[in-house]
This record gives C-alpha cells, sequence and structure tokens, in this order.
C-alpha cells in the first residue's frame, strides 16, 4: 500500500511544495515559529490548535489570500472558518507586536544612514540617497458608512476602497518605513506631510544634514530632503542625466510593492481584504515583516517580479521648502551630474 504523508505536520511537506504554499524555506519557518511559538500557545484544552498550525494558517492566508472557509478545509489544516479568523488575528498580532519593530526600521544610526546610502549610489549613481518613497492603495471591502471614520473616506481615486500605504525602501528592496494608517481618498503627499519620516527629515536638515535624501515622484512635494525628477528634460543635459538617475533608483520602491504583493497575494487588489479598516493594516505590516524577513536571509522570490500598477498621481505642490527644495536640486546637479 502507498504510504502517504503525515499532513497534521506542513514541516514534513516536500521544499519545493513547502515554498509555494508559504512562500518561505522551511528552515527559516521553522526559526521564527521558535520565535512566535509562545505567543500562540493557547491554553491546555483538548481541543485547543497547535501553535504550529495557527502559524501555518496564517502564512497560507498572507501567500494566498484565499477565503477563510476555504483554508479551513485545506487537508493540512482542516479547522472551521471562526478558527481560522482566530488563528489569523493571533498570528498577525504577534508579527506586529514582535517581529515588526525590529525588521521594519527606518536607519537612524551613522553607519545604518552609510550602508543605505551606498547601496543607492553603486547600483544607481545617486549619492545621498537614504531611500525612495511610495504609495499604493491595498484594496479593502467598504467599511460602515456610519462608522468613524465613514466608510466613504476610503474610497480612493480609482473608485474602489482601500488603505493608502506609504511605503520606504532601500535599494535591496528592504522596507524601512511603512505607514498605512489612512484611508484611501488620503493622496500621497497629504500622508508624507503628516508622517514621523518627515518631521525626522525636517529636523536633521534643520540641524545641518544637507546631504540625505528621499527620492520621490510627482505625487510628493519638492522639498530639501525629498528630491523629485525633472521631467521633459534633454538627456544629455545635467539635468537629464540627474533625472535619468532619479528614476533608475526610485523605481526600486515600485518593484519592492510589486515583489510584497506578488509574494503575499493577500495583498493584491484582486483578492481584496475582507477586514475592518484597523485590522486590514495590520494585514500589511504583517506581510511587510515577512518580507524582510525573506531579504534579510536573501530568500531569492522566484514569483514574477512586477512593478507596482499603481503608480500615477495627481501632481501637487507645497509652498514650504519649495524653494529650498529646487536649490538643492541644483545644487545635487551641479556636484554630481556636470561633467
Amino acid at each position: 500500500m502507498r504510504t502517504l504523508r503525515d499532513t497534521s505536520n506542513p514541516f514534513n511537506t516536500p521544499e519545493e511544495v513547502f515554498r509555494k504554499m508559504f512562500r518561505f524555506p522551511r528552515n527559516l519557518a521553522h526559526e521564527y515559529f521558535l520565535q512566535m511559538h509562545q505567543f500562540l500557545e493557547d491554553g491546555q484544552r483538548s481541543t485547543r490548535i497547535p501553535a504550529v498550525t495557527q502559524f501555518f494558517i496564517a502564512l497560507h492566508f498572507y501567500a494566498h489570500g484565499s477565503y477563510q472557509k476555504s483554508i479551513g478545509k485545506d487537508r493540512d489544516h482542516s479547522v472551521c472558518q471562526s478558527s481560522v479568523s482566530r488563528c489569523l488575528h493571533r498570528v498577525t498580532n504577534t508579527i506586529v507586536n514582535h517581529l515588526a519593530p525590529r525588521f521594519i526600521k527606518f536607519p537612524q544610526t551613522i553607519d545604518e544612514i552609510t550602508d543605505v546610502k551606498n547601496g543607492f549610489f553603486d547600483k544607481f549613481g545617486f549619492p545621498g540617497v537614504v531611500g525612495a518613497i511610495d504609495g499604493t492603495h491595498i484594496a479593502i471591502v467598504c467599511p460602515p458608512l456610519g462608522g468613524r471614520p465613514p466608510g466613504n473616506v476610503y474610497l480612493n481615486r480609482k473608485n474602489f476602497y482601500s488603505i493608502n500605504a506609504q511605503i520606504i525602501c532601500d535599494s535591496a528592496l528592504k522596507i524601512l518605513s511603512l505607514n498605512c494608517r489612512y484611508p484611501g481618498s488620503v493622496h500621497d503627499a497629504a500622508i508624507w506631510q503628516m508622517s514621523a519620516i518627515f518631521r525626522h527629515l525636517r529636523n536633521n536638515y534643520r540641524n545641518g544634514d544637507r546631504t540625505s535624501w528621499l527620492l520621490g515622484d510627482a505625487g510628493y512635494p519638492l522639498q530639501p530632503f525629498l528630491l523629485l525628477p525633472i521631467a521633459g528634460v534633454n538627456p544629455e543635459t545635467p539635468q537629464g542625466r540627474y533625472s535619468q538617475a532619479h528614476i533608475r533608483a526610485r523605481n526600486t520602491v515600485e518593484r519592492c510593492i510589486g515583489v510584497v504583493k506578488g509574494t503575499f497575494r493577500c495583498l493584491l487588489k484582486d483578492r481584496t481584504l475582507h477586514y475592518k479598516p484597523a485590522f486590514a493594516a495590520k494585514l500589511i505590516i504583517a506581510c511587510a515583516t515577512l518580507h524582510n524577513i525573506l531579504k534579510r536571509a536573501n530568500v531569492e522570490n522566484e514569483l514574477e517580479d512586477h512593478d507596482d500598477p499603481d503608480n500615477d498621481h495627481d501632481n501637487v505642490d507645497f509652498a514650504d521648502l519649495y524653494q529650498e527644495g529646487i536649490n538643492t536640486r541644483n545644487l545635487v546637479i551641479r556636484n554630481y551630474f556636470t561633467d
């Protein structure tokens, strides 16, 4: 008779199948399961769901974005929909509370900042870059219209309900900062102006740091620490060389968003998160944390690498710091992109 594998333990799954199911190599998944194990224990009841089952139910959901009922009926899990929901909440809260602060950190020390700057300069020839910034919409179901905030504020310019997540990444596609507190109707520039990273870079600039910049697109205001490309310039001029280098370097954040959504498909627009905005934001943070864990372990993504399709923006200018941004951009062009 054929001997079938023990489906009660996903760690017994062949490596290739395991990677497709959960996006992690078995040894890496085991390492982080051990770190989370103590937070997933659920007493001594005979009917309790083992921590390992909770862990893999959540990974399965992140990777595929399936409905909870279909995940529960999977022969590797075999639990009801309500149990899947409890497992997903418990694992997501554990990742957000205990792993995310370790793995999503904007560079603070001189060594960390230098490493990020060197990465952008080595790959794209653009000096002083501490990150590339962009926003992406994560689709959610319509929240209650009478809620606080009302559900209609989550309706974005593309006519679907979403959370507008602001992402900053480095040249290796590692996420340095994630802000997913705002509804889809809030403009990228407004999220930036209300963010802690904006205040951090503005304070550093006022304290004398003139050589640390983020790279943004036309959806953001030009500022002395947030540089934009120049549209319609001759590529053979210093302004053109600056813009070409800027576009290549900033494209990392679009690639990063595409990789995250391609790996953890619960974030794709076609899947749509059927949760309240607060928990949907936690799911986004959890997926970003797992993405950074994979990056730190140098796990190559075998899925197709797409740019983020949500990369068109309304152009917005802010008078505050704008002229200083013009001066900084001209200085960068003169120092680094003039023959």
